[in-house]
């Protein structure tokens, strides 16, 4: 019973939602079948001692039927009526969140019931509801849209041909959703296919670019935003464009809610992580200063926890600086709100990356020989970090095996961009040479040092840097 999906449903579930979930199952309206409850009320029994052996199915059943025959089609057929009620209990406290659907149901229902004596007060609840919402997503002018949209069949019939109907204002809330959805998504495009080999189309995307350069949208949080994203995605070298969205974070941040929030601020982190591998130390400042901003506000956060690459790029952020103490610390501290899935190697690799910072290569070696990621950036950077540590250690002989192995990974891993898997390979054959110059070599140094400059997207093209000044003065 505890590897079913109806047990794990419901262990998600606070001890508050669980009493809710309780009167759900027992009220009548919802469910009348009595041994629907008593299944409920073991599970719920259960969850507050987990660690009790499991009964059998046989024994759930006597518990359920009392003294009738064990029947494993019904017992099934239980277990997924009981899942069945709690799929609805998600859907209805979702819906009780927010007043505004409900409102807008309740105008469907008049039209399609004929209640007219009940128009008027729903009409101005449903406006009353709409205009007191908090936050102002583009879903905000969705809600909006699908309001007035009832309130125009409602009153269509009572309209004289003459007069003016809210059909503008139908009109209006739909554009501004449209608008800031497409300029949302498109920014997301592009983001996902700096990092991978991905194709999309997109519809009109460059007459909404254009529409809303020319138009004024300054009462619109969400398009002002996602359209200062799109810009500091398109034209990455005018700081104006960061600093703009900096300037409207700070100003509409509190407008959305949890997950377009990280969003959001991704776009910002992003960008400033751009700047910094392009050698500006301004901006890995910058990135720290954000990203411990976010940190005290809680608004890096999604559902209470912190992403396993949030965590790895503030840790980065913060050794970029020297931040010793402050990145252990966090190390430790955040790693209770990492996903349990994930913290193991989440843990494993940042403490990688703090003992390459701190130049213990040996337990960076000791440290990432421990796992092996499933996610293609993290297994990147883990690789990244070994090729290095070897390359420190003098392990010369080791460093050449492994840029094999690293060049094959490269060269089979087809979710890689063409040209991020291109960077990594040039990254690769830089460093087999960087391990074959002999120190003092000026002539080999400087025909290196002139192919890292001039190559595009070398890997760690400081450290190749640092290297090879090493190598110069030794």
């Amino acid at each position: 019973m505890r590897e079913t999906k109806l047990y794990k449903a419901l262990v998600q579930l606070s001890g508050h939602e669980l009493n809710r979930q309780h009167r759900f199952v027992i009220s009548p309206y919802f469910n009348r079948n009595d041994a629907i409850v008593h299944l409920f009320e073991w599970i719920k029994k259960d969850l507050k001692i987990p660690d009790s052996i499991e009964p059998s199915r046989e024994e759930l059943w006597k518990h359920c039927f009392k003294n009738e025959e064990y029947n494993d089609g019904r017992f099934r057929k239980l277990q997924s009526d009981l899942l069945k009620l709690v799929e609805e209990f998600y859907a209805q406290e979702a819906y009780d969140a927010n007043p505004i659907h409900k409102a807008r149901y309740l105008l469907e229902s008049i039209n399609s019931n004929k209640l007219e004596n009940l128009e008027t007060t729903a009409i101005r609840s449903a406006i009353q509801f709409s205009e007191d919402q908090e936050l102002r997503p583009a879903s905000y002018y969705l809600n909006k849209y699908e309001v007035e949209q009832n309130i125009y069949i409602l009153n269509k019939h009572k309209a004289q041909r003459s007069s003016k109907t809210n059909i503008e204002n139908i009109v209006t809330n739909l554009d501004k959703f449209f608008l800031a959805e497409k300029l949302r998504y498109y920014s997301l495009i592009l983001t996902h296919q700096h990092f991978a080999a991905v194709n999309y189309k997109m519809l009109f995307i460059d007459e909404i670019i254009q529409h809303v350069k020319n138009y004024d949208y300054s009462d619109v949080p969400a398009i002002l935003i996602y359209y200062q994203i799109l810009l500091t995605t398109i034209e990455p070298e005018n700081r104006e464009h960061y600093d703009k969205l900096r300037e409207l974070i700070s100003k509409y941040i509190h407008y959305f809610p949890e997950p377009q929030v990280k969003e959001i601020l991704d776009s910002a982190f992003n960008y400033c992580i751009l700047k910094s591998n392009s050698g500006s130390l301004e901006f890995v400042r910058e990135l720290f200063n954000l990203y411990v901003e976010s940190l005290e506000n809680k608004l890096i956060f999604v559902k209470d926890q912190i992403t396993p690459w949030s965590y790895k790029n503030i840790v980065t952020a913060g050794l970029r600086l020297n931040e010793f103490d402050w990145v252990e610390n966090f190390i430790q501290e955040y790693s209770l709100l990492l996903d349990e899935k994930f913290r193991e190697n989440a843990v494993t690799f940042n403490y990688a990356q703090f003992y390459f910072y701190k130049k213990d290569y040996q337990k960076v070696i000791e440290q990432l020989s421990k796992v092996e990621y499933e996610d293609f950036t993290y297994n990147l950077n883990s690789k990244t970090l070994l090729m290095a540590s070897y390359f420190e250690l003098d392990e010369f002989e080791a460093l050449n095996s492994f840029l094999d192995s690293f060049r094959l990974y490269i060269d089979r891993n087809k979710k890689l961009t063409q040209g991020k898997g291109k960077h990594y390979k040039n990254t690769i054959a830089i460093v087999r040479k960087l391990s074959k110059i002999v120190p003092g070599n000026t002539h080999e140094i400087d025909r290196l040092k002139q192919k890292v400059l001039a190559t595009e997207g070398v890997v760690s093209k400081n450290w190749i840097l640092e290297k090879l000044a090493n190598l110069a003065s030794s």
